[in-house]
């Protein structure tokens, strides 16, 4: 799959070993690796789905006396996904992020100073 993940993303598709929850309302967070997500919900599981689950958990929502979660959007969990839609993976070895340009280059380099040889003398025959 080439396209960027999303939402609907499921988690055989998805770009990256571990799969990160932020919350922008607070300093909760969670980070699960992909396989133990596959194996807990299966492959087929959406990323929205997770999402879902991640706001359900949130401590900050209010209930009501009964136990219920009151449905207000003011008090809706700021939780997302920040690897959606971004395009280097995260967690991508850096052996596996290719070539790099620095500034500079051969004219930039000192000239290389030729070591002076050393001249070999035969010890006791001709000369």
């Amino acid at each position: 799959m080439s396209e960027l993940p999303g939402l609907h993303t499921t988690l055989e598709f998805y770009r990256w070993i571990i799969v990160r929850f932020r919350c922008a309302k607070c300093r909760r967070h969670g980070d699960a690796r992909l396989a133990r997500l596959a194996e807990k919900f299966g492959a087929t599981e959406t990323i929205e789905s997770l999402l879902t689950r991640f706001h359900a958990t949130c401590p900050n929502r209010p209930r009501s006396k009964g136990g219920r979660l009151v449905a207000d959007p003011q008090f809706a969990c700021g939780g997302y996904c920040p690897d959606l839609k971004a395009n280097p993976p995260p967690d991508l070895p850096p052996s596996m992020r290719g070539l790099t340009l620095i500034d500079g280059g051969k004219a930039d380099m000192l000239p290389a100073e030729t070591a002076p040889g050393e001249r070999r003398r035969r010890v006791g025959g001709e000369e």
